[in-house]
């Protein structure tokens, strides 16, 4: 069955045409994508999410209120970090339903082997609920030394201690080579060194069990010539507008080193000599991948080596047209699509072209769950036409869920937004509201099956021969013909 429509028609044997043309209009404007269309009333009550809960705590060293400055960090249940602030004694946060992670660290610097080591909490919190969650600091454990490069003093240079739970700590070396890495919670650590001049490098220390509470001391050498490494980031047979931060990893001994891609290109200064596999970042509409460099090549001691790194998967895409829901159509220009997955995170964005079409591109991954949200800037209006006069308010629009894919595009078709007002345009006028200036006829429940049989036998031979000599004196004995415009209500049959 095809949906209740109103439409302005004209009176007389035009009105079997015109249902006749709105069934095949119906017919043949099939959507592809169900969901909600709302107004703006509609929306604010559709936005009024749960009330938040909050979590609470006392920061505490042994039995006592610790009156030290700490971080709090809150994050979702896979590390994605949220929001932090600062606290003494005690914090507050104020939070959506849901699960978190809650870390508190010590804000002192990571050379101050007095510093504590990371406390990490989880919580659950309900709508309006209030969840506590106390910290209790420890002392971490701490590492310290001396870098050389070759046997001399390495000022400046970087250490970073790293243990396999994913966390890292790092410090700069004084004038005189000396480092401090405290607050480290206990675990096996490796101890990578770089030098700030980029000339020298060597294996990392690993060190086993670091217990909280304890420091070790250490004594650095940096006695091998330093590589580079240069990357030129490429998909689909053409460079990449990468940006983000790729690492390269040696892959005998473990070492990694970050740098900030430009433009697709990245470059690795004063890297251990060896084997090297990189992790590179979603770029344009290309997916991010690890591998090894290509060809099995290796950074040689004192060189550069120089290479490319392929993005092999192209992401997802969804395409479709934006319509007027009750005249199918007329295409809608201007219109901001975006796209969401199923966490409720917005993963792409669009505006409909003149003719309503939009094509969301980017590193989108096979997954289900995704919903477009169709909005129009400045209250809603469109214009049409080039008098000004044809303006439509449009409300916003949420599809239902659907799924995507690597490497293929998500056709939705077309994509129905529903008119809320109008601005002297009969045509705009929301489904549920008449003209009460109108008559209103009810039509038969089925359309004629066949057109007038008969036309006009002929039109006019001439015009006439002469114009009025003077304006009319005198008002007409009776009043004209006219045309009466009425809403028809039609329900089609299927």
């Amino acid at each position: 069955m095809h949906p209740t429509s109103s439409v302005p028609v004209r009176r007389g044997r035009h009105v079997a045409a015109a249902l006749v043309a709105l069934l095949l209009v119906l017919a043949g404007a099939a959507v592809a994508v169900t969901g909600t269309s709302t107004t703006p009333r509609a929306d604010a009550a559709a936005a009024a999410a749960p009330a938040k809960g909050r979590l609470v705590g006392a920061i505490r060293v042994g039995g006592s209120l610790y009156g030290g400055t700490v971080k709090v960090t809150i994050l979702d249940m896979n590390w994605k970090v949220l929001g932090s602030t600062t606290a003494r004694s005690t914090y507050q946060l104020s939070v959506a339903p849901g699960s978190y992670r809650i870390q508190v660290t010590d804000t002192r610097p990571t050379y101050d082997v007095n510093r504590f080591a990371p406390t990490d909490m989880t919580a659950t919190v309900k709508s309006a609920q209030t969840v506590q969650r106390d910290a209790s600091m420890r002392k971490g454990a701490s590492i310290t030394g001396t870098v050389r490069t070759n046997g001399a003093i390495a000022s400046g240079a970087r250490v970073v201690a790293a243990n396999p739970y994913g966390q890292s700590f790092e410090t700069i070396a004084n004038r005189q080579g000396q480092f401090a890495i405290a607050g480290l919670p206990t675990a096996n650590y490796s101890v990578f060194t770089y030098d700030a001049r980029g000339q020298w490098a060597d294996v990392s220390t690993f060190l086993r069990n670091r217990k909280v509470g304890t420091n070790t001391n250490i004594a650095i050498n940096l006695k091998r010539r330093a590589g580079s490494l240069v990357v030129n980031i490429v998909g689909g047979n053409q460079q990449l507008p990468a940006n983000g931060y790729v690492t390269a990893r040696n892959s005998a001994t473990g070492q990694w080193y970050v740098a900030k891609a430009k433009n697709g290109n990245v470059s690795f200064a004063g890297v251990m000599p060896g084997p090297y596999e990189l992790v590179v970042p979603d770029s344009g509409n290309y997916l991010g991948r690890t591998g090894k460099v290509p060809g099995g090549r290796q950074v040689p001691a004192g060189n550069v080596l120089f290479t490319a790194f392929e993005l092999l998967q192209r992401g997802g895409s969804v395409s479709g047209t934006v319509v007027d829901a009750r005249v199918p159509t007329r295409t809608l220009k201007g219109v901001q699509v975006q796209l969401f997955n199923k966490y409720g995170t917005k993963v792409g964005s669009a505006w409909t072209t003149p003719s309503g079409r939009f094509l969301i591109e980017g590193p989108l991954r096979t997954d289900s769950g995704y919903k477009v949200v169709l909005s129009r800037p400045d209250g809603g209006w469109i214009t049409f036409g080039t008098g000004g006069n044809d303006t439509c308010q449009y409300g916003t629009y949420t599809s239902s869920a659907f799924s995507i894919s690597v490497g293929h595009v998500r056709a939705l078709g077309n994509v129905p937004l529903k008119a809320i007002g109008h601005a002297q345009n009969p045509q705009c006028i929301p489904q549920t509201t008449s003209p009460t200036a109108s008559p209103t006829t009810t039509a038969p429940t089925t359309a004629p099956t066949t057109a007038p049989t008969t036309a006009p036998t002929s039109a006019p031979t001439s015009a006439p021969t002469s114009a009025p000599t003077s304006p009319a004196t005198s008002q007409p004995t009776s009043q004209p013909t006219s045309t009466v415009t009425v809403t028809v209500t039609a329900t089609p049959t299927p």
